[in-house]
C-alpha cells in the first residue's frame, strides 16, 4: 500500500463522525458509523463459551437423518447383513431389479381412453407384456368444483368444473386413435374420502415425478379451454414474424400493441396460476393444447421479456387509436405495474433446464417460484412441488399431510420443518443463505426460511422477493457438529468481520441507485477497500436489460471511473448525466429489489474496512458494534459464494438479518479457525 492509502486508511478511523456530520449537513443522512476501534474486535466468546455444549452436537453425515446415531447406524448395518444370502440373494438377480424399477415408474392405475375403462397396474402391464405402455397425462385445472361425474369402472366420483371439459379431454384422446392410455389425477388417485385413500396418496404423491416425465406428452386444459388456443397461435405468429425476425417496432406497433391484450388473457389463465401445474409445467417433455398445437411456454416468456425491453427503452408507445391499458406505463421506470401476470419471474423457463440437468430444482427457488400461486390446501405448496425436489431434500408424507381433509397451515408447518432440519442435519446449509427472515418467528427459529411468512414473498413491488435468491449456494455445506435445539442451530462458524457502519435502508428504482453510488463514492474517496460492492455494481450493469452486450464493458470502465473521481460533481456528471447509471443498475441481477444496505467491515488484522451491498431486510437493522459477517461453511474460504449478516443478541447467540455476495479476494486472508455459535 502506498503512504498516501496508508494515510487514507488510517484516517477511516476517525472519520465516521465526520461522514455523519457532513451527509447530514447535505440533508442525506445515508451513512452511520461508530467509533472504530483501532484493532479488530472478535467476537466476545470465552473459554467456556468455546465448549458450547459439544457433548450435546450431534452430527450426521451427509447420508443420515436427525436422530440416528451410531447405535442406530449399527443395527441398520447388523440387519442388512442378517438379511443376505437364502432367497434374498435371488431377489438382487438382474431380473428382479427390472422388475421394481417397472413398477416404481409405471402408475397405479392408466385409464384406458379406446375401451373408456380404467385399468389396475397388474391389468394393464399383463395386457402391454409388463412394459409400460406409451400414455399420455393430462394437465388441468380443478377449478370450482360443480360436478361430481360418475364413469365406468372408477370408484370414486371425479371432481370437475365443467363436465364439456372432459369431453374435450376425451375428444383429443380419440381422435384418429391418437391416444390409447392417459393418466389424469382425478381419475387415476383414488379421491374418495378415505383413510386408504389419503394413505394412497401419500405414496403417490411422491412417484407424480415419474408419471409425468415417463409420459409421450402432457395434454393441457387450461381454464379458457375454448379461446386458449387460438389466443396462444396468435402470440406464436407474433413471435416468429415480429420479435424472432427483429422486424421493426416502430412499424408494427399497432399489432404490438394491441397484442398486449392477447398476451395478459394468456399468461393470466389460471393454468399458470395453480401450484400443482407448476410440476405439470416443468416435468413433462410436451405440452399440447386440446387444438393438437404445442403449447410454447418457452415462447411465451421470451415475449414477456420483449415487451418490458421495448417498453422500457421507448420503442414501443401507445399507437394512435391504440387500446388504453391502466397497467403499461411507455417510458416510465416501472413500464408494466400488473400485479402478477406481468412478473418475467412467472414463466422461468430457466427452472426446466436446471431440472434437466440437475434432475431437480432449488427448494426454495421453488418456493419463491409458486409463492404467489393458489392452492385450496397450504400443504400443496410443498405436495404440489415434491415431483421437483431431489431425494435428498425429501421427507416422508404423512397420510395426514395428504387429506384433502387438512386445511390447516400445521401440516405445511410440519413438512417444511422436516424438511429444513432435514437439509441443515445433512451438512447442508443452504437453507441459511438465503433471504427469507421472519422477524416473528418464534425464538430459535429465526434462521429457518418460513414457507408461510406473510412478509416475506411481497408482491407490492416488482423483484422485492427476486433480491433474496442465491441458487449458486444449494451445494454449500458445513461438515462440523451441528444441532438443532429449543434455542437455535448450534453450528461452528467463521467470522469474517465486524461491522463498523451502514447506510440507511436502500429500497428499488433509479433514485436509490444514486443513493448506492452516493455512499460508494463517499467510502472510496475516504479509503475504504469498495472494491467488493463496485464489482457487485459492475456485475449489475453486466446482467442489466438495459445496456447492450457491446455496451458492458465500456460501461463497467466508466463506472470504475467516476467511482474513483477525484470530487463527486465528477462522478455525477459521468454517471447521471451521460450514462444514466442508476436506471442502468435498477434492473441489474442482486441490485434490483428493495431491502438493501451498504455495510462497512473490518477484518482481524486489516485496518482498511471493507464495503460491500448487503440484504437486510428492513425490519431488523443492524446493531452497530453487535453485528458480524460470518461464513457459515466448513468448505475452502476462497470458494464460499456467500456469507450471512448476524447481529448478537445473547453472549453466544446471534441472529441472522441478511446475506452479502463473498468476495474470493477476503475469502484468502481470513482466519480459517471457526467458533461454535448458536443462531436464533
Amino acid at each position: 500500500m502506498d503512504p498516501e492509502s496508508e494515510s487514507r486508511a488510517e484516517g477511516v478511523h476517525k472519520f465516521g463522525s465526520w461522514a455523519l456530520i457532513n451527509l447530514q449537513e447535505g440533508s442525506l443522512g445515508l451513512l452511520t458509523f461508530r467509533e472504530a476501534p483501532q484493532t479488530f474486535q472478535p467476537v466476545l466468546v470465552t473459554e467456556s463459551d468455546s465448549q458450547l455444549d459439544l457433548e450435546a452436537f450431534h452430527y450426521t453425515g451427509s447420508g443420515s437423518q436427525p436422530g440416528a446415531g451410531p447405535e442406530a447406524a449399527a443395527g441398520l448395518k447388523s440387519a442388512d447383513d442378517a438379511g443376505l444370502g437364502g432367497s434374498n440373494v435371488e431377489m438382487k438377480s438382474e431380473e428382479h431389479d427390472l422388475r421394481e424399477n417397472i413398477l416404481v415408474k409405471a402408475p397405479l392405475r392408466l385409464y384406458d381412453c379406446e375401451n373408456e375403462v380404467l385399468k389396475d397396474q397388474q391389468t394393464y402391464l399383463r395386457e402391454t407384456g409388463h412394459t409400460i405402455p406409451p400414455y399420455l397425462v393430462v394437465s388441468q385445472v380443478w377449478g370450482e368444483i360443480k360436478h361430481q361425474m360418475i364413469l365406468p369402472t372408477v370408484e370414486w366420483p371425479v371432481a370437475i368444473s365443467d363436465l364439456a371439459k372432459w369431453d374435450t379431454i376425451l375428444a383429443y384422446c380419440k381422435a384418429d386413435k391418437r391416444v390409447k392410455w392417459m393418466w389424469m389425477d382425478a381419475i387415476c388417485i383414488n379421491q374418495s374420502n378415505s383413510p386408504e385413500a389419503d394413505e394412497e396418496k401419500a405414496v403417490e404423491i411422491p412417484k407424480m415425478n415419474h408419471y409425468y416425465r415417463g409420459a409421450t406428452a402432457c395434454l393441457v386444459v387450461p381454464s379458457d379451454y375454448l379461446n386458449f388456443p387460438l389466443a396462444h397461435a396468435q402470440l406464436v405468429d407474433l413471435s416468429c414474424n415480429i420479435m424472432d425476425a427483429n422486424a421493426s417496432v416502430q412499424d408494427n406497433a399497432l399489432r404490438i400493441w394491441e397484442s398486449i391484450a392477447v398476451l395478459d388473457a394468456v399468461i393470466g389463465d389460471e393454468w399458470f396460476w395453480r401450484v400443482w401445474t407448476y410440476q405439470e409445467f416443468l416435468l413433462p417433455n410436451k405440452h399440447i393444447l386440446p387444438d393438437g398445437q404445442e403449447l410454447r411456454v418457452d415462447l411465451l416468456r421470451r415475449l414477456l421479456d420483449w415487451y418490458h425491453k421495448i417498453l422500457r427503452n421507448g420503442s414501443l408507445k401507445k399507437p394512435q387509436g391504440g387500446t388504453d391499458y391502466n397497467f403499461i406505463h411507455p417510458g416510465k421506470e416501472l413500464v408494466i405495474s400488473a400485479p402478477r401476470n406481468w412478473q418475467t419471474r412467472n414463466l422461468r423457463f430457466q427452472m426446466k433446464e436446471e431440472l434437466e440437468q440437475n434432475g431437480h430444482v432449488n427448494l426454495i427457488s421453488l418456493i419463491w417460484q409458486i409463492s404467489h400461486r393458489q392452492s385450496m390446501y397450504p400443504v400443496d405448496r410443498l405436495l404440489g412441488l415434491y415431483g421437483l425436489l431431489s431425494d435428498e431434500e425429501k421427507v416422508p408424507i404423512n397420510p395426514s399431510e395428504a387429506s384433502h381433509r387438512n386445511s390447516s397451515t400445521a401440516a405445511l408447518e410440519s413438512m417444511w420443518e422436516r424438511t429444513m432440519a432435514k437439509a441443515i442435519m445433512s451438512g447442508r446449509v443452504w437453507p441459511l443463505l438465503h433471504d427469507s427472515p421472519e422477524p416473528d418467528a418464534a425464538d430459535g427459529r429465526h434462521w429457518m426460511p418460513h414457507i408461510t411468512a406473510p412478509n416475506l414473498w411481497n408482491e407490492r413491488f416488482p423483484g422485492a422477493a427476486l433480491a433474496g435468491l442465491y441458487p449458486e449456494t444449494i451445494h454449500h455445506h458445513n461438515q462440523k457438529d451441528m444441532k438443532i435445539a429449543d434455542d437455535g442451530l448450534h453450528i461452528a462458524v467463521r467470522f469474517v468481520g465486524c461491522v463498523m457502519g451502514m447506510s440507511i435502508n436502500i429500497g428499488d428504482g433509479g433514485g436509490e441507485m444514486n443513493k448506492i453510488i452516493l455512499c460508494t463514492w463517499f467510502l472510496t474517496a475516504n479509503g475504504c477497500n469498495t472494491d467488493p460492492i463496485i464489482q457487485q455494481l459492475q456485475h449489475g450493469l453486466a446482467t442489466s436489460d438495459m445496456v447492450a452486450s457491446n455496451e458492458i464493458q465500456g460501461s463497467q470502465e466508466a463506472l470504475f471511473a467516476a467511482l474513483h473521481a477525484n470530487s463527486l460533481h465528477h462522478c455525477y456528471s459521468k454517471l447521471m448525466g451521460e450514462m444514466n447509471f442508476g436506471r442502468k443498475l435498477t434492473y441489474g441481477d442482486e441490485i434490483m429489489g428493495w431491502n438493501k444496505r451498504i455495510l462497512c467491515f473490518q477484518i482481524e488484522g486489516h485496518r482498511t474496512p471493507f464495503v460491500v451491498l448487503a440484504w437486510i431486510h428492513c425490519s431488523s437493522p443492524p446493531k452497530m458494534g453487535d453485528c458480524w459477517i460470518v461464513d457459515v461453511t466448513s468448505e475452502p474460504a476462497l470458494t464460499v459464494r456467500r456469507w450471512i449478516v448476524v447481529n448478537k443478541v445473547g453472549p453466544k447467540t446471534f441472529r441472522k438479518i441478511g446475506t452479502v455476495r463473498a468476495w474470493q479476494p477476503i475469502g484468502a486472508i481470513l482466519n480459517q479457525s471457526s467458533v461454535p455459535i448458536i443462531l436464533d
